[in-house]
């Protein structure tokens, strides 16, 4: 067989092959794309430590051992949905304040971003900011990357001399995780706690008076 004819037999194999490989692609990417539903609707609902990786693959649809050929164990999923709605909301955030708006006039619509978050995503607030020890350490993580992205435009605030410059933007930037943290998982539980605009009002009013007063 000359080197040609070979390489056109091989040729047409791969695209005889194609479109059984793209159906197989295509069918385990939508078993992955079930696991992480299941893993989002049981996780907001039950919390990690509660739910089993035989419950998730049930919850799914799928057998047993199907889990295993996607996820390791029940926290890899975890970590898998808690990035991605990590990712979410920063893209969230990262959209309600224009490149040229100063970091005090975008104070009102990053917590209205939030907020509406927490209204559209009830679910992955549930669990992004749960208080379930087994989750802590993945929750912490993703949460470090919130941090370390407000800190970025804290600095740049304070460069800009809207902030105080004795104000530590890595420090802030915790602070402030930790406080949305606790109120969004507390009005995202029962948001007949306290009315949205005066969650929001009260969010805004601790950041511009802590931390951007008025120009005097």
């Amino acid at each position: 067989m000359s080197v040609s004819s070979y390489s056109a037999n091989r040729s047409g194999a791969r695209e005889a092959r194609s479109p059984r490989q793209n159906a197989a692609e295509r069918a385990r990417a939508a078993t992955r794309a079930r696991l992480i539903a299941a893993g989002k609707a049981l996780f907001a609902e039950q919390g990690l430590h509660r739910i089993t990786t035989h419950d998730i693959a049930a919850h799914a649809g799928v057998a047993a051992g199907t889990y295993y050929n996607h996820f390791r164990d029940k926290a890899a999923l975890f970590s898998v949905i808690a990035d991605e709605a990590i990712a979410e909301l920063i893209e969230r955030l990262d959209g309600a304040v224009g490149p040229e708006e100063s970091l005090r006039a975008g104070v009102r619509p990053i917590a209205e971003a939030l907020l509406s978050f927490a209204e559209d995503r009830r679910d992955l607030i549930r669990i992004l900011f749960s208080r379930e020890a087994d989750a802590a350490a993945i929750e912490a993580d993703v949460l470090d990357r919130l941090a370390a992205r407000i800190a970025e435009g804290r600095s740049r605030s304070i460069a800009r001399g809207e902030m105080p410059s004795g104000i530590d933007p890595t420090v802030l930037s915790q602070a402030l995780v930790g406080m949305w943290a606790r109120v969004v998982a507390w009005w995202a539980e029962d948001p007949s706690r306290a009315p949205r605009d005066r969650v929001i009002d009260t969010l805004v009013q601790i950041q511009l008076s802590g931390t951007h007063p008025a120009a005097s």
